[in-house]
């Protein structure tokens, strides 16, 4: 799935009512090996989801009033300062991104990496190989990437990928090279995305987001690409969130593509999905809409494997030189799929969504 690499899936992958097979990507963009199924495949606790949440300031509550989807809000200032106005984030008081006076939080904080999508002005749509900020895009025939309005969860635009049916195809951006979030090469990341679906098309695998690099340094797969990728898996035709993990091929020892379904189906509306991934411990964590409880989690290995690759094969993770986010089908799709993908915050300490 990243530029310059080749590898092939094969074989089948058999969990409940899903097989996957052969998710190899031919390479896209990207500086760093790529992946099969794996292929290639968020800001502050304040954050509003749904128009719901807000966050209270040491001055007085803010409050977030947002329509059905939650894509339009506004915030009340606390005792200490008046009414603001935020694109997806409520803050009241002096503790607040407004400071005393109210208004808007900032989405992204102090984060070593941070997406709004906001910042390229005159950009609505993403070609091939096209360059934006810290991104170089990836975009496949079938597939349609901009930056758009219609969804939004603060600011004024989001990452929209639009995915025909029955094509193999999409459109992703790439983040690598002299960022600080690459700095050391992490072996352990936090981050979070609102994401909002609609129309909500399946295929076998489709993937949204993902960090790759070489092996980190302490498992027996140095020199080898490995990737830790959030994905969507159907479960009785619908998407259910998942993460999948690639690596890559070396000697005798065949390309590695692994993956593990959660019970949590991919709404039709703005959801925040929060993660972590550390590849020493090799332990890997998702969560929804900031609920304490993980709605996956993966300790070792997961639950599936392409074989001959066993179920019980490590997940042998990165230290990240390169994320990617966007939506990329590896098999014909099902349905049209449309995805939006706003607020993307990156770093090596926990970054929280909003609680419900």
């Amino acid at each position: 799935m990243l530029s310059n690499a080749r590898f092939n899936g094969a074989g089948l992958l058999t969990f409940g009512v899903l097989a996957l097979s052969g998710c190899a990507d031919n390479g896209t963009a990207g500086s760093s090996n790529s992946a099969g199924s794996g292929g290639s495949s968020a800001g502050t606790a304040g954050a509003n989801v749904g128009g719901s949440v807000a966050m209270a300031g040491s001055s007085g509550a803010g409050v977030v009033v947002g329509g059905s989807s939650g894509e339009s809000t506004s915030g009340a200032g606390g005792a200490a300062g008046g009414a603001g106005v935020a694109g997806g984030v409520g803050v009241g008081g002096s503790a607040g991104g407004g400071g005393t006076g109210g208004g808007a939080a900032d989405v992204c904080g102090d984060a070593l990496f941070c997406e709004k999508f906001d910042s390229y002005v005159g950009v609505t749509t993403i070609a091939d190989k096209q360059t934006l900020g810290p991104w170089h895009a990836a975009l496949k025939a079938g597939a349609v990437m901009g930056l758009d309005s219609t969804h939004t969860q603060s600011g004024t635009n989001a990452l929209h990928v639009h995915i025909d049916n029955t094509v193999t195809a999409g459109g992703r951006l790439f983040a690598d090279g002299a960022q600080p979030i690459f700095a050391n090469k992490p072996t352990h990341l936090y981050g979070r995305m609102m994401m909002y679906i609609d129309p909500n098309g399946t295929s076998v695998h489709w993937t949204f987001f993902g960090a790759s690099g070489n092996a980190e340094l302490g498992s027996p797969a140095v020199g080898r690409n490995a990737q830790y990728i959030m994905s969507s898996l159907p479960k009785q035709g619908v998407n259910t969130y998942s993460f999948v993990y690639g690596l890559q091929a070396m000697g005798a020892d065949g390309y590695h593509d692994c993956s593990s379904q959660s019970a949590t189906a991919m709404p039709s509306a703005w959801a925040c999905v929060a993660f972590e991934m550390d590849s020493v411990a090799r332990k890997l964590r998702m969560y929804k809409d900031g609920a304490v409880e993980p709605i996956l989690s993966i300790d070792d290995h997961g639950k599936g494997c392409v074989q001959p690759t066993p179920v019980t094969d490590p997940w042998y993770g990165p230290a990240v030189s390169q994320l990617f986010v966007g939506a990329w089908s590896f098999h014909p799709m099902n349905a049209p799929l449309d995805v939006w993908i706003d607020d993307l915050v990156v770093d090596t300490k926990p970054v929280l969504c909003p609680t419900k």
